[in-house]
């Protein structure tokens, strides 16, 4: 090694050594500011744990307080808890009565359970109650929570059929068109293609034949190989004929 060479890795090594005691310095003199870094992102992390683990119990506490209501609703009404059809109680009374409090118990757990799957299941069971009752207005707006909380998924395309249902039965053939249309839209929905089969079927019975086959149309061309119930597959045969 050269003289030269040996000064130079001398004058590195000194150079190390003074960044060292410099940095050594100043971790010292802010000692307190790297510790409470240190603790701030400890604190960040331990904070964002303990969030996924609280939904995650709410979660959790969501669906078992939507399993109970259930199984004890069906039981109230002499059905199986576990599952099957739920009869007709013999008594009116005891039927309606029944309905009415365990409505109203799935709508709380509803709004107790907000933007969760089991939230929005409850509110599609209060609102299929309110239909029971006979109370359409109520069933609206409980099928609208529902589809809000699960905007986007299979219970969200369901809520748009029950909505769509409803304006059936107000006769307000447009609306549930386009509901049935919002349904099949959801690409998680297993059956967009009936969806879309009772929309086109909707907008005939409204009088826009257009709209009927433009989205019958789009059945066909979506869902090739998916069977159509006779009476729509008749209906739009009989329109294409006359056009």
């Amino acid at each position: 090694m050269t003289r030269k060479e040996t000064n130079t890795a001398a004058e590195t090594l000194a150079e190390l050594e003074a960044t060292g005691d410099r940095l050594a310095e100043w971790s010292s003199e802010h000692a307190a500011r790297i510790l409470g870094v240190i603790a701030a992102v400890l604190v960040a992390a331990a904070a964002v744990g303990f969030y996924f683990q609280h939904r995650s119990e709410s979660r959790q506490e969501a669906a078992n307080a939507l399993a109970l209501a259930t199984s004890e609703y069906r039981q109230a009404m002499g059905a199986d808890p576990l599952g099957g059809a739920i009869p007709e109680p013999a008594n009116a009374e005891v039927a309606a009565s029944t309905r009415t409090r365990f409505s109203e118990r799935f709508a709380a757990l509803g709004a107790e359970h907000p933007k969760t799957t089991s939230g929005a299941l409850a509110w599609l069971e209060a609102g299929q109650l309110s239909v029971e009752l006979g109370k359409p207005d109520e069933a609206k707006s409980r099928f609208e929570k529902a589809r809000d909380a699960a905007a986007g998924s299979a219970i969200g395309a369901l809520a748009w059929i029950r909505l769509a249902e409803l304006a059936e039965e107000a006769s307000d053939l447009a609306a549930a068109a386009s509901a049935y249309e919002s349904a099949a839209a959801i690409a998680a929905y297993p059956l967009r293609a009936n969806a879309l089969a009772d929309a086109a079927r909707c907008w005939v019975g409204a009088g826009d034949e257009a709209k009927g086959l433009a989205v019958y149309q789009r059945l066909e061309s979506e869902f090739p190989d998916q069977p159509v119930s006779p009476p729509v597959e008749a209906l739009i045969e009989e329109l294409r004929a006359r056009s």
